[in-house]
């Protein structure tokens, strides 16, 4: 799954739920009062940022780690499909030659033709078996990125004391126009890649 289809999926997904904490009546932390940029400012009485989607996950060590881990997924289901289909296509050769130089009976030849058709269903078979794991697999995976963005942008925005974070994309954008200084893109991705360096790793975590 290449950057960009993934950024698109992560706009639709975080576009409805990426708007977050009303602070009205609350007092803003001590780690708002010296806030970077315009993006501080209110606007219409409310104080407003923006991501850029399609940045962040170029930018998320997380969101690459998922895409280098399920584009190597792919590469082995591919490549043990790929064998089983050569193994296939030899026996059938052979059982074309075998047919053609009248080397069956016609109880071998029924017997050979049925084991292959067998042979050709389970390839099939094994071939959808692997693609719907991975379909599975990944759209899990993808869930749990995408409620760890969620999450932390709550926590982000109730921190700096923003009203609403809006989702931006150049793919797919409800936002049809964003001043540069209310983008905090950067900021959130520094801290979602400091807190992902943190995480133990799968492999640590299997110990």
């Amino acid at each position: 799954m290449t950057t960009r289809v993934l950024s698109g999926l992560m706009m639709t997904a975080l576009a409805a739920s990426m708007v977050s904490c009303n602070k009205a009546g609350e007092e803003a932390p001590e780690a708002a009062a010296t806030p970077t940029k315009v993006a501080t400012q209110k606007a219409a009485g409310y104080k407003i940022a923006y991501v850029q989607i399609d940045t962040l996950t170029s930018q998320y060590q997380k969101c690459k780690d998922l895409e280098d881990e399920f584009t190597k997924k792919r590469a082995n289901a591919e490549s043990t499909i790929n064998a089983k289909g050569k193994t296939f296509t030899a026996q059938m050769q052979e059982f074309n030659r075998k047919y053609q130089s009248n080397q069956f009976t016609q109880q071998q030849f029924e017997a050979e033709q049925a084991r292959l058709a067998k042979l050709q269903q389970d390839l099939q078979d094994l071939q959808a078996r692997l693609s719907n794991s991975l379909q599975e697999e990944y759209q899990k995976e993808f869930q749990a990125l995408t409620d760890t963005i969620q999450n932390f942008t709550k926590s982000y925005a109730k921190e700096k004391g923003y009203d609403f974070i809006l989702c931006k994309s150049s793919g797919i954008d409800n936002v049809l126009y964003a001043n540069e200084a209310y983008d905090v893109t950067d900021e959130v991705v520094k801290a979602l890649n400091k807190r992902y360096s943190k995480q133990p790793s799968k492999k640590d975590a299997k110990k």
